[in-house]
C-alpha cells in the first residue's frame, strides 16, 4: 500500500503555532500555504472557475512558497503540490515510487527530478522542470498550457519558429515516454519551422511527428502554422515510419502558400500540412486544413510495391474535416488501402489567389498511384471509400481516380466533376453533382468514366444512382465492362456521351433537359467502335436529338461488332444512326420522333413504336446496306410516310410486316 511522507509536518506545525493532527504519512501543504480568504472565496474548491478548459496552475489560487524541500523524501511517498516549490536549479534524485499530486495553485519549477519509479501529475510539468528516469503521468491525458512552455505566438523569426517546433516535439516525445496517450491543446496560435534540407531529414521526419497509440487533440482555439519558407517539400504534421493507432482531432493547420518563396522556379507542389506516410489505423477528425502550398493531406507509403521494405498506409479514417484553398489538391492518396474519407467539406481546391497560382491537378481529392512502365507498379492505391462529403469551388475538378482500384465514391454533394482514368472495380453512385459555374454549364462533364487511351486498364466499373444538374455533359463513358444505370441527368446539353466502349450496359437512366439544342445519348467525336453494348430502358426527354450514333464500327476488324438499343423511351425526337454498323434497334417507344439511317449497315429496326406528326416515321438515306425493318408500329401525320427511302443506292434493305397508321 502506498504511504505518504510526514517529513515536514512537525516543523510546519511548530512554526505556525497551531495544533496539528493528520493521518500518518500524509504530505499536504493545503492548511499552511493555501488558507481560505474572504477576499478570495473561490479558493474553497478546486474547480476551474474562469470558464475555460484549462486548470489554473500558475498562481491564481496561491503564490506562496511551499516552505519545504525534497531532500529527505522517503520511498513510497505521495507529495501534494498546491504551492510554489522552487528547486533552485538543483538536480534531485527521488527514492522509489515517489508520486507528485497537483492541487490548485501548485507549481514545481526550476530544477531537475530523477525518478526511480514514480508518478507525476502533468499539470506540474513546465519548461523549467526537467524530468528524468522511470516515471509516468498520473493522468494519461496531458493538457498543454501555452504559458508554461516558452512557445512564442504570433509572427516570429525563423529561429524562434524552429524553437517552437523543438519545444512542441520534445514535449510530445516526453509525454509519450511517460505513458501519456493524449496530448490536448486549447489556446495556441503559433508558427513552427519544419523545413529542412533532405541531407538533414526527409520532410515527414522534419515535421511535428506523432507516435503510435496517441491522440493529438486540438480545440477551435488551436492554430498551428507553417513558418514561411522557400523549401520544396516541408510538412507541418506527420504520422510515419510504421506508426499506428493515432487520432488527430480538431484545430486548424495553416499553410503558407501566399507567403512561400517560389523564386527558384520549381513547382513547390509538395508542401503539405499533414503527411500520413507508411502508417496505419489513423483517424483524422474535425481538423481544418487551409492554404497549403501543396496538399492539405497527402497519404502515401514508403518504398515501392515490388520491394522488400514496401510499407503502404492503411486503415485510415478521414472524417468531418474542412479543407480550404490548398494550392495543389485538398487531399492526395498515392499509396495505401482500406481508407475511408467521410463527411468532409472540400472548398476551393487549387484556386488562384492574389498572391499564388494554383497548381495542377487542383482537385478536391486525387487518387493517383504512380505505376510506372514495369510489370509491377511503384505505388498501389486501392479499397478506398469516399462518401458523404461536400465539395465546392475546386479549380479543375472534384474527385478523381487517376490511378487506383476499387474506389467507391458515394453520397457526395458536389459542384464539380467526378472522374476516373485508370481503375478496376470502381463505383460512382448516389452522388448529387450540380453545376454552379459558367464553365461547367457550357463545357464541363459531371462524370467521366474512363479514357480511350487507357482502354485495357479500365474494367469492372459502375456508375449508378447519381443526380446530375446543369452540366454541359452529364456522363461520358468508355472502356469495357462498365455498367451505367439509374442516373438522373437534368438540364444538360448532352446527357450521355459514348466513346470507345465494349461489353457494357447502359440502362434505366433518366435524361431530361429543357435547354435549347439539348441531346440525350450521343457518340462522341472520339468514338471509333462500340461492341457488345446494350443501351436499354432509358427515358430521354430533350429538345433536339434523344439518340444519335455517328461513325461507329466502320474499320477493318470491326465487321462483327454489335450494339443493342432496346426498350428506350424517346420524347421530342427520335434516333439517328449514321455511318454506324452492326446494331439492333428494337422495342423502343419514340414519341414525336422517328428513326433516320444514313450509311448504316448490318442493322435491324424491329418492334418499335413510333409516333410523330412532322416527319417520316423511318427515313432511309444513302449508303444503307443489309438493313432489316420489321414489325414496327408507326403512327404519323398523313403528310408523311411511315417508311421513306430517299436514296436508290440501298443494298439488301428488307422492309416487312410494319404497321402504318
Amino acid at each position: 500500500m502506498k504511504t505518504k511522507s510526514t517529513l515536514y509536518l512537525l516543523i510546519l506545525c511548530t512554526l505556525f503555532l497551531t495544533s496539528c493532527s493528520t493521518d500518518d504519512n500524509e504530505f499536504t501543504t493545503d492548511e499552511i500555504t493555501n488558507p481560505i480568504s474572504s477576499d478570495n472565496p473561490d479558493n474553497t474548491d478546486d474547480d476551474d472557475s474562469d470558464g475555460d478548459d484549462n486548470d489554473d496552475t500558475d498562481g491564481n489560487a496561491s503564490a506562496e512558497p511551499c516552505g519545504f524541500d525534497l531532500a529527505s523524501v522517503p520511498p513510497n511517498s505521495t507529495i501534494t503540490i498546491n504551492c510554489t516549490l522552487d528547486l533552485d536549479g538543483k538536480v534531485i534524485s527521488l527514492p522509489a515510487n515517489t508520486e507528485f499530486e497537483f492541487e490548485k495553485g501548485g507549481t514545481l519549477i526550476n530544477g531537475s527530478l530523477t525518478f526511480s519509479g514514480g508518478i507525476i501529475d502533468g499539470r506540474l510539468m513546465n519548461s523549467t522542470l526537467e524530468i528524468n528516469g522511470n516515471v509516468s503521468l498520473k493522468d494519461p491525458v496531458f493538457k498543454f498550457e501555452t504559458s508554461k512552455w516558452d512557445i512564442v505566438e504570433g509572427k516570429i523569426t525563423d529561429e524562434i519558429a524552429k524553437n517552437n517546433k523543438d519545444i512542441l516535439q520534445n514535449l510530445i516525445d516526453i509525454v509519450k515516454k511517460m505513458q501519456g496517450n493524449t496530448f490536448s491543446i486549447n489556446d495556441l496560435d503559433a508558427y513552427f519551422k519544419v523545413d529542412k534540407p533532405l541531407s538533414e531529414a526527409v520532410p515527414q521526419d522534419a515535421a511535428i511527428t506523432l507516435p503510435s497509440n496517441f491522440k493529438f487533440e486540438m480545440s477551435n482555439q488551436t492554430h498551428l502554422r507553417m513558418q514561411p519558407n522557400s523549401y520544396k517539400q516541408p510538412t507541418l504534421l506527420s504520422v510515419t515510419n510504421g506508426n499506428s493507432n493515432v487520432i488527430i482531432e480538431g484545430g486548424f493547420l495553416h499553410g503558407e502558400r501566399d507567403e512561400h518563396d517560389y523564386s527558384d522556379g520549381g513547382t513547390h507542389e509538395w508542401v503539405h500540412l499533414l503527411r500520413l506516410k507508411a502508417c496505419s489505423f489513423v483517424t483524422v477528425k474535425n481538423v481544418t486544413f487551409m492554404d497549403a502550398a501543396g496538399d492539405g493531406i497527402d497519404i502515401s507509403g514508403l518504398g515501392h510495391s515490388f520491394a522488400a521494405n514496401y510499407n503502404p498506409s492503411h486503415d485510415l479514417l478521414i472524417i468531418g474535416n474542412t479543407f480550404i484553398r490548398n494550392r495543389r489538391n485538398n487531399m492526395s492518396i498515392t499509396d495505401g488501402y482500406d481508407i475511408i474519407v467521410e463527411g468532409n467539406e472540400f472548398i476551393d481546391a487549387g484556386i488562384h489567389t492574389s498572391s499564388s497560382k494554383g497548381i495542377a491537378p487542383s482537385f478536391a481529392i486525387d487518387v493517383e498511384a504512380f505505376r510506372g512502365s514495369g510489370p509491377k507498379p511503384y505505388q498501389v492505391a486501392e479499397d478506398i471509400i469516399i462518401r458523404n462529403n461536400t465539395e465546392r469551388g475546386s479549380r479543375i475538378g472534384g474527385f478523381t481516380v487517376h490511378t487506383g482500384d476499387r474506389v467507391t465514391i458515394e453520397n457526395n454533394t458536389m459542384e464539380n466533376c467526378i472522374s476516373y482514368s485508370t481503375t478496376i472495380g470502381t463505383i460512382i453512385r448516389n452522388n448529387t453533382i450540380t453545376s454552379t459555374s459558367d464553365f461547367n454549364t457550357k463545357n464541363g462533364t459531371a462524370i467521366t468514366a474512363g479514357r480511350n487511351d487507357r482502354f485495357e486498364k479500365n474494367h469492372g466499373n459502375k456508375v449508378y444512382g447519381n443526380t446530375i444538374n446543369g452540366f454541359s455533359t452529364g456522363i461520358k463513358v468508355s472502356n469495357t465492362e462498365l455498367e451505367v444505370y439509374e442516373n438522373n441527368i437534368n438540364n444538360c446539353k448532352v446527357g450521355l456521351s459514348l466513346e470507345v466502349i465494349t461489353n457494357s450496359i447502359i440502362t434505366k437512366n433518366n435524361i431530361k433537359s429543357t435547354r435549347n439544342s439539348s441531346d440525350g445519348i450521343l457518340s462522341a467525336g472520339q468514338s471509333k467502335y462500340i461492341d457488345k453494348v446494350t443501351i436499354s430502358e432509358n427515358i430521354i426527354d430533350v429538345k433536339r436529338t434523344p439518340f444519335q450514333l455517328v461513325g461507329i464500327n466502320n474499320d477493318a476488324g470491326e465487321e462483327n461488332y454489335s450494339l443493342t438499343i432496346s426498350n428506350n423511351t424517346f420524347s421530342n425526337g427520335g434516333a439517328t444512326l449514321s455511318d454506324t454498323h452492326g446494331f439492333l434497334f428494337s422495342d423502343n417507344n419514340s414519341n414525336n420522333g422517328g428513326v433516320r439511317l444514313v450509311n448504316a449497315q448490318r442493322g435491324e429496326i424491329l418492334n418499335n413504336s413510333i409516333e410523330l406528326d412532322n416527319a417520316h416515321g423511318i427515313r432511309i438515306d444513302q449508303g444503307c446496306q443489309n438493313i432489316k425493318i420489321k414489325n414496327n408500329n408507326i403512327d404519323i401525320n398523313t403528310k408523311f410516310n411511315c417508311i421513306q427511302q430517299n436514296s436508290n443506292d440501298g443494298i439488301n434493305i428488307i422492309i416487312d410486316n410494319n404497321t402504318c397508321m
